[in-house]
């Protein structure tokens, strides 16, 4: 099963855009790939909140 994490939905981390090298996605990738099913499904995620990324605050 692919994996798509939506960038435009995105509101977890700008990284996430940019960058394949996070350790969340490698994760959720690697989960999917184990996942039993047509291998062309894809299965399309929003992350909302990451615990590696906090925004500062502007004061």
């Amino acid at each position: 099963m692919k994996l798509e994490i939506n960038p435009r939905g995105n509101g977890a981390c700008p990284i996430c855009v940019h960058t394949d090298d996070c350790r969340i996605k490698r994760l959720l990738v690697s989960n999917a790939d184990s996942l039993e099913g047509n291998p062309d499904e894809s299965l399309e995620i929003v992350i909302y909140g990451c615990p590696y990324f906090k925004e500062k605050a502007d004061l």
